[in-house]
């Protein structure tokens, strides 16, 4: 089996909700959590991209790929909240 070892820092003002989040589970399954959060962010992404979503081309695509990961973002956490 292989495993990667990740540290990751999230800043304060980032991502708030994720932050709220994590801040309610327990210190030994946060990894865990982040895993299922990660995982639930693969599939929404495949299936978004299965539909054939249409981009517009009005927005200036850096701006547009940091609002769709940000719009993603909550609507993941807002499932997860939900229970699925």
């Amino acid at each position: 089996m292989s495993s990667l070892r990740i540290v990751v820092k999230i800043p304060t003002g980032t991502y708030p909700e994720l932050l709220a989040d994590l801040g309610t589970v327990a210190t030994r399954a946060r990894a865990e959590r982040l895993r299922v959060l990660a995982m639930v962010g693969l599939r929404d992404l495949r299936q978004g991209s299965s539909r054939g979503q249409a981009v517009s081309n009005s927005r200036d695509p850096t701006e547009e790929g940091a609002t769709d990961r940000k719009a993603s973002a909550n609507t993941i956490i807002r499932k997860l909240s939900q229970g699925l």
